[in-house]
């Protein structure tokens, strides 16, 4: 197959909504990150990292909505395992062409 034949599929895939680590599509105008992958460090510790149109610089309305989303799956995780306190523990940001957002959240 010669790159003529592929181009409209990737450009297909390269334009789909992003989806999240539950399965939900994404509108990053409305929210600025997302859930990629969550691994359970400990027994009751949790990793989560968030891709997104983000930078460890913003304020006003993209930290606003950054906090809410968040909160958001971190009430979805205290559901979904059971938990009913959280406390986060750890936060950074990595990368400058593809950054994440890295938090450690402690549940119990």
């Amino acid at each position: 197959m010669t790159i003529s034949y592929l181009f409209p599929i990737i450009l297909i895939i390269s334009c789909a909504a992003p989806i999240d680590y539950f399965g939900n599509s994404i509108n990053l105008n409305k929210e600025n990150i997302y859930l990629t992958e969550l691994r359970n460090d400990d027994k009751d510790k949790f990793l989560l990292i968030f891709k997104g149109k983000f930078n460890s610089k913003q304020y006003g309305d993209d930290l606003i909505n950054r906090k809410k989303s968040l909160e958001r799956y971190i009430k979805l995780i205290k559901k979904y395992y059971g938990y009913t306190e959280s406390k986060i523990v750890d936060e950074e940001y990595f990368g400058v062409v593809a950054p994440r957002y890295y938090v450690t959240i402690k549940f119990n």
